[in-house]
């Protein structure tokens, strides 16, 4: 079997084509990371010690993480060889680890200044929890995921899904491609650390915030949620989840009910606040209304009135159903391999989509079981160690955001973490996420805000100009409304040939719901997630938008590679993605099928882990995490505690502190942990020593603590402070900096001054 990078990784119309990635892993997200690369064209080689024993069938996780890669033997010398022919490094060791495998960025520099270097720990760079096993149960406990989780006692919960990883492994390969689009622009490499506490960060960053001079509202942890936002039973004891995010939404509903005097009852008094706290007066009795009219005709019958009314909603199915349904098909979700031993495999197909590039169709791994000298023959470059300006990888790169609530404009937010500049463009009133404020602010607090109604001449004539002189557009407009504003496709490739658009919509572009409306726990209903992680009992909807958070970074990874191709065609292109495609991303363990696969893990009523040795249990004072996985760790644990049965476990370490739980399990070798709590989360010591948060200040609620960032960059370059910025605050700024003339602005504008306008002229008069 030949070697070469000519020979693998395979397409040259894949975006990373000839692109060759060595990825020194044993976690899941790393290996998630390569695969995604593998899918778009890179020749992925991931080192392995011990090559798998063809006679045994990989689990179902293994098949679908290392497809499309080489599983090659390798020594240490020989992954250094390797290194110095490799465009990007995946390693995934621990703080001690990375240093005694000399795997660090300055370790390997010199022997190939072009590489990108991404670092991706199983829990952070430094600290009390950096050096433990990889674990999503540890992992969901330190990063807090599990603290807020709904539960009918108050306890940690244990996902089902481990989603935190599958989006460590989108972060990780977006920042891979960062630093090649770094590259093809000063032509030195760049060096990334991607934690699997900055995926969970991601994944509830705009739950995390924590007012500093005030108290700022906290969501609950009950599984009813407030009526607006929920789980409903219908008379047929089917599940529907109403996702009604806003309030015009949820007056639509109300509407195709015909029950708008809801909102008069005497509890909520015409003021949607009055839902807004879980508990309240008003949350119940519209709940009691609500469930009791639901209670009436059959799950069909409501899923069709509201989609008559265009109201997101969906009803709970399992994985099997949403297999094959109509939208995976349509959105071509699934795909078949041909195993070695495992024979037809059905697994997941790759989840962004290219205008112009193809993706690599994908394939079992191929396992090359000799070792060889020479991987791919070693990159010659003249240029220095680090890229000279100290810059991240996207710097002079400019972004229009013109996308609404989360998962799209978390896509242009991931850029201006790779260092682009981000123009968020809103209408007169405003990104109806505004209505969440705070999580509003977690995840624009690094762009500039420009107001332009896209409905009059000027207002469309400057989002042209923006993107005559822009990078990338990212949007989330329904189907053909580009189209019916003027600036459809066509349009922009016309006026920037080079622009890479990136479109972001609920079911994709294709099918009969290509035009519907869907957030986060629309899919986690319709794909089995939410059913899942229920068991037996009421399905359940995790609180973090999941969903959301990995279209947003698989979004960006398809904006990136788009990018890169760019650099040799000189010709962008539309990238696609979509919270459909990302529900089957993100099972795609429990979506990869063969003959006699284990069952997926199934959940229950405040779930507390898949195994007795393997779960979270209650101290003293707080609850940890253990993960004593397989019969010679449960056995050390059972030692540790001095019990001779698993069902002994909880009472022995409810006579301890967490403190003391930990040291004791940490002397015998027992993976464990501390589960993060809600209330005060980012103050953790684990978490500030790892500088996961920062403070930005805001006018109405002062300083708040929040996420700082999703990714960390080895660059010189210092952080840009978050900031909260009013609807429209920055146009005047923007339209000037572009050289248009005052009275240009004024007309653009309507001859109407921004928020931050008229609080000016309210202050100096």
């Amino acid at each position: 079997m030949t070697s070469t990078s000519e020979s693998h990784g395979g397409n040259s119309d894949c975006p990373l084509n000839g692109i060759r990635v060595l990825e020194v892993s044993t976690t899941r997200a790393a290996r998630i990371a390569g695969q995604l690369l593998a899918d778009l064209g890179a020749d992925v080689v991931r080192a392995v010690d011990v090559l798998p024993d063809p006679a045994i069938p990989a689990n179902p996780g293994e098949v679908w993480w290392d497809r499309g890669k080489r599983l090659v033997p390798l020594g240490s010398e020989e992954i250094r060889n390797a290194i110095g022919g490799a465009d990007v490094l995946f390693v995934d060791h621990t703080p001690t680890g990375l240093t005694a495998s000399h795997l660090r960025a300055e370790d390997i520099q010199a022997r190939n200044p072009g590489l990108t270097h991404v670092w991706m720990p199983p829990y952070a760079a430094s600290g009390r929890w950096a050096e433990l096993d990889e674990d999503p149960l540890l992992l969901d406990a330190v990063g807090g995921v599990a603290g807020r989780y709904p539960c009918v006692e108050d306890r940690p919960v244990a996902p089902v899904v481990a989603t935190t990883s599958l989006l460590h492994g989108a972060l990780g390969a977006g920042a891979a491609v960062a630093g090649l689009v770094g590259r093809t622009r000063t032509g030195a490499g760049h060096t990334a650390v991607v934690s699997g506490v900055h995926a969970a960060v991601t994944q509830m960053a705009t739950m995390m915030i924590e007012g500093v001079d005030q108290p700022v509202f906290s969501p609950g942890r009950s599984v009813r949620s407030l009526p607006f936002w929920r789980m409903y039973q219908a008379s047929d004891g089917q599940w529907f989840f109403l996702a009604t995010l806003t309030p015009d939404l949820f007056f639509r509903a109300l509407d195709a009910l015909d029950r708008m005097d809801i909102l008069v009852l005497p509890e909520v008094g015409g003021e949607f606040t009055n839902l807004m706290v879980v508990g309240s007066p008003g949350v119940q009795a519209v709940e009691h209304e609500l469930e009791s009219l639901f209670a009436t005709k059959p799950c069909s019958h409501w899923i069709s009135t509201f989609a008559a009314a265009d109201v997101p909603c969906a009803p709970v199915r399992t994985r099997a159903e949403w297999a094959v349904s109509d939208i995976v098909a349509a959105n071509h979700g699934m795909t078949t391999i041909e195993h070695d031993v495992l024979g037809e495999v059905t697994m997941p197909d790759v989840p962004i989509a290219f205008s112009r590039s193809r993706v690599q169709t994908p394939r079992a791994a191929v396992v090359e079981r000799s070792r060889t000298p020479e991987i791919w023959p070693r990159r010659t470059r003249t240029m220095d160690a680090a890229d000279p300006s100290g810059q991240r990888p996207l710097a002079g790169i400019r972004v229009i955001d013109a996308a609404t609530f989360l998962a799209a404009p978390l896509v242009a937010s991931l850029l201006a973490d790779h260092g682009a500049e981000v123009i968020k463009v809103e209408p007169r009133d405003g990104d109806p996420y505004r209505a969440f404020t705070l999580s509003f602010i977690s995840v624009n607090q690094y762009k500039r805000g420009v107001v332009l109604d896209l409905g009059t001449d000027p207002g469309r004539e400057t989002l042209l100009d923006l993107v005559r002189r822009a990078d990338v557009l990212v949007e989330n407009l329904r189907p053909g409304r580009l189209d019916k504003l003027g600036v459809g496709p066509e349009v922009l490739r016309r006026e920037r040939p080079e622009l890479v658009q990136c479109t972001v919509s609920a079911y994709g572009r294709a099918g009969a719901y290509a035009t519907a409306p869907g957030f986060d726990p629309v899919f986690q209903s319709l794909s089995g997630m939410a059913a899942a992680q229920g068991g037996d009992s009421q399905p359940l909807a995790a609180p973090m938008p999941a969903h959301d958070t990995c279209t947003g970074a698989l979004g960006t990874l398809g904006v990136l590679a788009a990018l890169y191709e760019r650099g040799t065609t000189g010709v962008g292109q539309q990238v696609w993605a979509s919270l459909a495609s990302t529900s089957i991303f993100l099972q795609g363990s429990e979506l990869t099928g063969y003959a006699g696969r284990p069952e997926p893990q199934h959940g229950g009523v405040d779930y507390p882990g898949p195994a007795e040795g393997h779960r979270f249990y209650a101290c003293t004072d707080g609850w940890m995490a253990v993960a004593a996985v397989g019969t010679d760790r449960t056995a050390t644990l059972l030692r540790a505690l001095g019990i001779g049965d698993l069902t002994d476990i909880e009472s022995a370490l409810a006579t301890h502190t967490v403190e003391e739980a930990l040291v004791l399990l940490s002397e015998h070798g027992v993976p464990a942990c501390r589960v993060l709590e809600q209330q005060g989360a980012l103050e953790d010591p684990f978490l500030q020593e790892n500088r996961f948060s920062h403070v930005v200040t805001d006018p109405q609620f002062g300083r708040l603590r929040m996420v700082r960032t999703f990714v960390e960059w080895g660059s010189e370059d210092k952080d840009s402070p978050g900031r909260s910025f009013t609807v429209g605050e920055d146009t005047r700024e923007v339209l000037a900096d572009l050289g248009y003339p005052e009275g240009r602005i004024d007309e653009i504008l309507g001859g109407r001054r921004t928020v931050q306008e008229q609080e000016t002229s309210v202050r100096t008069s």
